[in-house]
């Protein structure tokens, strides 16, 4: 009795071992060939929220120039602005680190370039963008918050502040701002202003005398934004991986680098945002709060 059991025990295995001999097989077959073939490596970068924080994306910027295997960069851009410092540091180390480590970077956009997005882009040395995408909002906003003086005062809700120097209260929900630190207001945003157009006029090659065109807050689209040469060619990813293959030392196919951390298992359970940096229920809540916190923080923003 125990041998024949033991010789249909041995045959079902033997029946489940030929059954996925073959796929096995294939599987390692397919994985030989893949790590046979020559590729190179291609960094990619995403930008797709409000930039308020520049480290992480200059971190990643940083590990792909210092990787002498990764031969160019494609910065995948889906964004509407940020605050002006934020844009500004990744701008600039994207210029440093291309003359430190020179390699081809390709900015994308499928959807939108905008305003702080745009800033960044102009860093890049093409832009390529399909005809619908919403290009430029090169202007700067100065969010001052709510004023609720006259709310508090309906509730009886009263207020003290003590302060030095008559400009320090300006961010003052409980006070209306006096007409000169809404001068103020107006002399930092016109500053801001001022850097932007002068970074993308020389990084595009656009004359500052004709900003009132290709600048002043307006959006255009791709299209329009190729006529005004904000931007250099229209396409989607066929065409920035045909630039980086003429720009790039390109050897068989491309294989795309993305240094992002490893993903908990909580992580990987709840989902990951467009970019893959961050959970997708985190990343979903990171978005409402930069948003309230752009509309209550009084801060410059482009």
């Amino acid at each position: 009795m125990k041998s024949w059991f033991g010789t249909i025990k041995t045959a079902f295995f033997i029946i489940i071992a030929l059954t996925l001999a073959p796929s096995l097989l294939r599987n390692l077959k397919d994985t030989y060939v893949d790590l046979a073939k020559v590729k190179t490596k291609i960094g990619r970068v995403t930008i797709d929220s409000l930039v308020i924080d520049a480290e992480p994306t200059v971190k990643t910027l940083k590990k792909l120039f210092e990787d002498s295997e990764v031969k160019a960069i494609l910065l995948k851009i889906e964004c509407r602005g940020g605050y002006p410092g934020s844009c500004q540091a990744i701008f600039s180390e994207l210029q440093e680190l291309k003359k430190e480590s020179p390699k081809p970077v390709v900015a994308l956009v499928e959807n939108m370039c905008a305003s702080g997005g745009y800033y960044i882009a102009c860093a890049a040395d093409r832009i390529i963008a399909t005809k619908g995408s919403i290009i430029g909002s090169i202007g700067v906003t100065f969010s001052t918050g709510f004023n609720v003086k006259e709310l508090a005062q309906q509730h009886h809700v009263q207020t003290y502040t003590v302060s030095s120097g008559k400009y320090k209260t300006v961010m003052n929900p409980f006070e209306a701002p006096t007409p000169e630190q809404l001068a103020m207001l107006q002399a930092v945003s016109d500053d801001n202003y001022q850097q932007f157009v002068t970074d993308v006029a020389k990084t595009r090659k656009l004359s500052p005398q004709t900003k009132d065109v290709w600048a002043d807050g307006k959006i255009f689209t791709g299209q329009q934004a190729l006529e005004l040469h904000l931007i250099d060619e229209i396409g989607s990813y066929t065409q920035a991986v045909s630039y980086i293959k003429t720009m790039a030392p390109i050897e068989g196919a491309l294989e795309w680098v993305e240094p992002d951390h490893e993903l908990s298992l909580v992580e990987r359970f709840l989902g990951t945002s467009p970019g893959g940096r961050r959970p997708f229920v985190a990343h979903v809540i990171a978005q409402a709060a930069q948003q309230i916190r752009q509309e209550i923080q009084m801060s410059a923003c482009l």
